[in-house]
């Protein structure tokens, strides 16, 4: 597991994490690609916002694929077509973790194309999963923070028929790690996050932790698609916005979808 340090000197700070836009798929369309490009532009407007790229970002279909690659712009397209999407935002975005559609490639022929895309636009390619350090407001004239949160990036797994199901699919990841301030994945094609707080017990008493799971969203059409031809949901098109609070004895966090 890759750690993923972000510092944001402000008294506070974003990151919007962004998946599942299956680049090259015509169901990716115009819709879909304009709210990509508005968190784009909305991050690049802010230098306390951030990117975390969570995988599914290009569609890989192929003859043995559930996804048809007759409804596929082929893999040479989506690539290049991805690598401009992103290009204006390579210095904001701060990690990419793998989907299942870029690790069909992958088993197939050992090559996962997130690896070039990576590569090319100098980003840190975390694999399968991060855990993320998230340092807000920094101190006058020191190094110090004062406020650190930690999170755990993954792609999910499984289906997600229903809203429950879906989250429960983010509850499951902290069964791998603990502790955290939040808990991200997609894979379900839904936008819908829940709180849970815990107890952890330190030497002298026992601290409340709240957790936040967040899955984070997609940018498909729903219509003339896999989805309507299996009665699938409709989820909310669009990705969640993580915000983070730096003051002192201020340690806080939301999530606005």
């Amino acid at each position: 597991m890759r750690v993923v340090n972000i510092d944001i000197p402000e008294d506070h700070g974003y990151l919007i994490p962004i998946g599942d836009l299956h680049r090259g798929d015509r169901h990716f369309g115009k819709r879909g690609l304009a709210k990509v490009q508005g968190y784009i532009q909305w991050v690049l407007e802010r230098p306390n916002a951030f990117i975390f790229l969570m995988g599914d970002i290009l569609n890989v279909a192929s003859r043995i694929s559930a996804t048809n690659p007759f409804e596929s712009e082929g893999g040479d397209e989506e690539y290049q077509q991805a690598i401009d999407l992103f290009r204006p935002a390579k210095d904001r975005i701060k990690g990419v973790i793998t989907g299942n559609h870029e690790l069909r490639m992958s088993k197939m022929f050992g090559f996962n194309p997130l690896r070039p895309f990576c590569n090319e636009l100098g980003l840190l390619f975390c694999n399968y999963s991060a855990a993320i350090r998230i340092r807000v407001g920094q101190r006058r004239g020191s190094s110090r923070y004062r406020q650190m949160y930690w999170g755990y990036a993954h792609h999910g797994t499984g289906g997600g028929a229903t809203l429950g199901g879906a989250l429960n699919r983010k509850l499951k990841l902290s069964e791998a790690v603990q502790g955290l301030d939040f808990v991200m994945a997609g894979h379900d094609h839904q936008l819908i996050t829940g709180v849970r707080e815990y107890f952890v017990p330190k030497e002298r008493h026992m601290e409340l932790i709240r957790t936040h799971y967040i899955d984070t969203g997609h940018f498909l059409d729903w219509e003339e698609t896999y989805a309507e031809a299996m009665h699938m949901p409709m989820g909310k098109m669009g990705a969640a916005r993580l915000r983070f609070e730096g003051k002192k004895d201020h340690h806080d966090m939301h999530v606005s979808l």
